[in-house]
């Protein structure tokens, strides 16, 4: 097989020459030198990289005044590390020293060869002398504090910058040099007090250093970083009430967190400070609303309400307040026909008092959706929404969303095609916008619900992309559904029922759809889709308020379907239910940690971690 050797051949080479690139590079850098020198360098490079240091520090030593480059230097001490010559490495790191007297690097790679060979002495001699003769120059304790963290002196850059900032003053603080130092340590409390300190003594720096906390936050597993910049906020805002700044970032970070309930406390506290018009509270309820946690929404809209009907914002407030009844009763665990009445006569009451007109249009939009969906009054609620199209100065962009919503009804009642056609409408109307991404979305949604897959996976895949996250994440979900599902065979049947199912439970009618999941999983008892049979089933059984069998069927899919694409939301309702239904806080925590350990990557894992970090807070307390 001579071609294949020849590749291999040809593999080994290429994966040499990749690793010896920065050989090339310091070659180019350091002056002329002959082949022989080139060759040279690759073969000790080849040598240092077996770990054959002797070979390589032999060929080293010939270079090393030829070729005064960093990776020669810095290859040559490594393997005279490596075989205990360290008188030899010192008289190198001297010799350089000699070469360049004011090359603070070399000062410390002498203490560094001190070291590593065991003399703790000298190398201490050799540091403090270092530190004592510090200038009040910016270059020089830069220069020193990298140096030292080159070599791994974290502790030793710390006490180089802090020196620095004693002798230079307020003219530089040093806090972005100190920060990233503090983070590499783990002394996460000195790294936020640093960044804060840096924003207060900076305020055009705070978008900056948000950016760098956005990532340091981020990438935190263990919440130990967002732990630290919370309570270092918490504390300067109780020793400062007056200082905005920190109320502000605290504000930020439990947005980012989405911890509502501290975030609604700080944008309170600012409004009322600033004599606002409570901008940041309707920003908070609403950011609260869309994620659920109703409760800290509630208490939001309700602040704007009370600044009384002249407030800038009422319209705004009682609009998301009622909003929010609405979603808060329809999200609840056993809510009643009664409680979904009440919910309705506060619309009418709140119509009643300001009238129909393009300001109380969104709520006459969602007293349809109630009507329609919850309480069974179709004909009411289609009415109501045409009454809207015919409102002067309601907006284009207005009357679309109600187009959408009439489309819904109109799916709900039966009527496939004018539902398609609103869809539509709005879709090629308004184009690229987010509307018509939602428009799109459902009209592929309800191609997937009549069977035509190939026209609705086409669509779907175009939102994947370059549409708002959650209509994105919805077309992507609905995308797989259909990608894995469809058999090598091209077989549909087992899709075509259970898309059949979806539609039945959209359009409120629980039996027929329970009996063709039921068939689904009849026939086709080893197919891929039994875990949105699962999951379909469990979602009509939370509908009805049959919430063990829900719990059960959610556990099935979790302990069934591990990999599948639904594990990790089940585990969420599980956990979800354990918590606010069975009250079994510790079981909800088990949940919860369950999904953060096995799914980390799960679009509830944030929710998840506020949810666990509040039930444990709440058992120590």
């Amino acid at each position: 097989m001579p071609g294949v050797y020849q590749l291999m051949q040809s593999l080994f080479v290429m994966k040499k020459l990749l690793f010896l690139l920065p050989v090339f590079f310091s070659l180019l850098l350091s002056g002329p030198l002959t082949a022989q020198d080139t060759t040279d360098e690759l073969l000790a490079a080849q040598y240092f990289r077996d770990g054959d240091y002797e070979k390589a520090a032999a060929i080293y030593e010939t270079l090393i005044d030829k070729n005064p480059s960093q990776v020669v230097y810095q290859n040559y001490l490594e393997s005279l590390f490596a075989l205990g010559e360290f008188r030899k490495a010192e008289r190198t790191v001297r010799n350089r020293l000699r070469e360049n007297p004011d090359n603070l690097g070399f000062e410390v790679d002498l203490g560094w060869v001190y070291d590593r060979s065991g003399n703790d002495r000298n190398a201490r001699r050799q540091f403090d002398g270092l530190l004592r003769g510090l200038q009040a120059s910016p270059r020089q304790v830069v220069a020193l504090a990298e140096a030292f963290e080159a070599r791994g002196y974290v502790d030793l850059a710390i006490e180089t910058y802090q020196r620095g900032r004693r002798l230079l003053g307020n003219s530089h603080s040093l806090h972005l040099q100190l920060a990233p130092l503090f983070e590499r340590k783990g002394d996460y409390n000195a790294m936020m007090n640093e960044y804060i300190d840096y924003v207060e003594g900076n305020a055009s720096a705070t978008e900056q250093v948000r950016g760098i906390l956005q990532d340091a936050i981020t990438n935190d597993p263990d919440y130990s970083r967002n732990d630290a910049l919370r309570q270092v906020l918490l504390t300067r805002t109780q020793q400062s009430p007056n200082n905005t700044l920190y109320s502000e970032m605290l504000l930020w970070l439990s947005l980012q967190q989405k911890d509502f309930r501290i975030a609604f406390m700080q944008a309170r506290a600012l409004d009322r400070r600033l004599r606002q018009e409570g901008e940041l509270v309707l920003e908070v309820a609403q950011l609260s609303a869309s994620n659920q946690d109703y409760g800290i929404a509630s208490q939001g809209f309700q602040y704007l309400l009370d600044k009384g009907p002249m407030s800038l914002l009422y319209m705004e407030a009682l609009t998301g307040f009622l909003d929010v009844r609405f979603r808060q009763v329809t999200s609840s665990y056993g809510y009643s026909q009664t409680d979904l009445l009440e919910v309705e006569k506060e619309y009418q009451q709140a119509l009643e008092e300001l009238g129909t007109n393009a300001q109380t249009v969104k709520l006459i939009r969602n007293l349809a959706n109630l009507q329609a969906f919850y309480l069974g009054k179709t004909d009411q609620a289609i009415e109501l929404l045409n009454s809207i199209l015919s409102i002067q100065g309601v907006s284009n962009r207005i009357q679309a969303e109600c187009r959408i919503e009439l489309a819904d009804i109109l799916l709900l009642s039966g009527q496939v095609w004018d539902a398609t056609l609103l869809y539509s409408q709005v879709d090629k109307t308004f184009r690229d916008d987010p509307l018509a991404h939602e428009a799109k979305f459902k009209n592929a949604r309800l191609s997937f619900y009549i069977g035509e897959f190939d026209w609705a996976k086409a669509q779907l895949d175009v939102l994947k992309a370059g549409t708002s996250r959650l209509i994105a994440n919805d077309a992507m979900q609905l995308s797989l559904r259909i990608q894995d599902n469809v058999g090598f065979d091209g077989n549909t049947r087992p899709l075509q029922m259970y898309a059949r199912a979806e539609m039945l439970t959209f359009m409120n009618r629980f039996d027929d759809a329970m009996l063709v999941l039921d068939s689904i999983a009849r026939l086709f008892p080893t197919h891929d889709i039994n875990d949105d049979v699962l999951m379909a089933r469990a979602q009509i059984m939370l509908t009805r308020g049959n919430y063990q069998e829900a719990d059960s069927l959610l556990a099935r899919i979790v302990e069934v379907y591990p990999q599948g694409l639904l594990a990790d939301e089940a585990l969420f309702k599980r956990a979800d239910l354990h918590e606010n239904l069975f009250r079994n806080s510790e079981k909800a925590m088990t949940l919860y940690q369950q999904l953060l350990v096995a799914y980390p990557g799960s679009l509830n894992s944030v929710a998840a971690r506020n949810r666990f970090r509040a039930l444990r807070d709440g058992m120590v307390n």
